[in-house]
């Protein structure tokens, strides 16, 4: 074999075995797949691991491992992307975990879709942003959903979807801190403190107080648009921002 060759395969093993070492939930699931081999799955598209076993059949102490695990593999870029984009990161955090039960699900590990963003009324996924792939699944009826490359494209595109406009008009401001930056990324396809084929950027960084964890939930829960999500209400969505925060506080301890 030549020495490229081997260089090169030497440097994707060493990638992927890094990028394993980076993901804590795929680690615990590859863990339990040795010791109950029916409770895991494999999927050989993504090279990753899904839990098969039905959530409410998932042990507390197992749950547990599960949140403090994914807590670590997302903390960091919800908050880059709170801070970026002016919002309480834990809505970010908690939908995520919410929509991909902790990074467990067979939907966010075969997509890398942590949040469950269809291509149904997103045209911008795909014209624009260039997210055109997508995976076909029941829920119920066939949908498309759209496949990303990594959690961060999976989150910038949800910002995206809370700050369309019908979402934007029930924020105290009418979402005029943020309304603007995202247009910019809509048009150009970047994200707005980066410079377009012109060498222009929006801002290097949005101007304002972070909407509250209240404002945002409340500009997609219980809108009628938004009417997909199984038992998904205000109350609901609390409770999974105070799940976030008790993690937070647990990891701290």
């Amino acid at each position: 074999m030549k020495p490229i060759l081997i260089v090169a395969l030497f440097l994707c093993a060493t990638s992927l075995i890094t990028a394993r070492q980076q993901d804590k939930v795929q680690l615990l699931l590859e863990e339990l797949a040795k010791k109950d081999q029916k409770a895991v799955g494999f999927i050989k598209e993504t090279n990753r691991y899904y839990l098969t076993l039905p959530h409410r059949e998932v042990s507390e102490d197992l749950v547990n491992q599960l949140q403090s695990a994914f807590y670590q593999d997302i903390e960091a870029h919800c908050k880059y992307f709170g801070w970026k984009y002016l919002m309480d990161w834990k809505v970010l955090a908690s939908k995520a975990a919410r929509e991909s039960f902790w990074g467990a699900s067979y939907l966010s590990n075969r997509t890398l879709n942590y949040f469950g963003i269809r291509h149904a009324n997103k045209t911008w996924a795909c014209e624009v942003f260039r997210f055109c792939d997508g995976f076909v699944k029941n829920d119920p009826e066939p949908a498309s959903f759209v496949v990303f490359p990594d959690f961060r494209s999976s989150i910038w595109m949800f910002i995206h979807t809370i700050y369309s406009p019908h979402y934007l008009k029930r924020l105290p401001d009418e979402g005029r801190r943020v309304a603007k930056a995202i247009a910019f990324e809509q048009q150009h396809g970047i994200h707005y403190w980066q410079r377009n084929k012109e060498g222009n950027y929006f801002v290097s960084h949005l101007e304002g107080d972070n909407y509250s964890s209240e404002e945002i939930i409340y500009t997609w829960s219980e809108h009628p648009i938004n009417n997909l999500c199984i038992n998904c209400n205000r109350a609901t969505d609390r409770v999974w921002i105070e799940k976030i925060n008790t993690i937070a506080q647990r990891i701290s301890d």
